[in-house]
């Protein structure tokens, strides 16, 4: 292959690898890439001016933990538009979401709006998909399906259902 070639070839693959997806685990706040990958995002999204505010950082965290109603807020209380979250969505690659990650997350909002704190239901959520025979697992079902006593006892948080990372 000559030098032509080569550099035809390279011409070409630098632009695929530009548009490589954005994941949720390259915005891990405090890492020593977080503001240059939020500066990225901010771009491809096509944010204003190419630039990201406290709000978008929200609603990135929101998005990558699921937590669909405090981004529905931040949307309905004007910190972010819509199209903006859309964007950040698609750049993200979240319209793609497993089957296990879309259980994960419907399920983690559900639990939020029975009354379970944020962290609570993020457990609960966890054993919900990833271990659905465990004790936790088995109540976060019921609680889904309606049962009340159950909904009460997961407000409670036993101590059973502490995910462990």
């Amino acid at each position: 292959m000559n030098k032509s070639s080569i550099l035809a070839l390279i011409i070409l693959i630098i632009p695929f690898s530009a548009l490589a997806g954005m994941k949720c685990g390259d915005f891990e706040y405090g890492t020593d890439n977080y503001h240059d990958n939020m500066d990225e995002l901010a771009r491809r999204a096509r944010l204003p001016d190419e630039y990201y505010n406290k709000y978008h950082e929200e609603v990135v965290s929101d998005l990558c933990n699921g937590n669909a109603e405090s981004v529905n807020q931040a949307i309905d209380d004007g910190y972010v538009k819509r199209s903006e979250v859309e964007a950040i969505r698609e750049v993200l690659g979240l319209e793609k979401r497993s089957s296990t990650g879309k259980a994960y997350g419907t399920s983690r909002e559900k639990f939020v709006n029975m009354g379970l704190c944020n962290a609570c239901a993020d457990n609960v959520a966890q054993y919900f998909v990833h271990k659905p025979n465990s004790k936790c697992g088995k109540l976060a079902k019921q609680a889904l399906e309606g049962n009340t006593q159950t909904i009460e006892l997961l407000r409670a948080f036993p101590y059973y259902c502490t995910w462990n990372y």
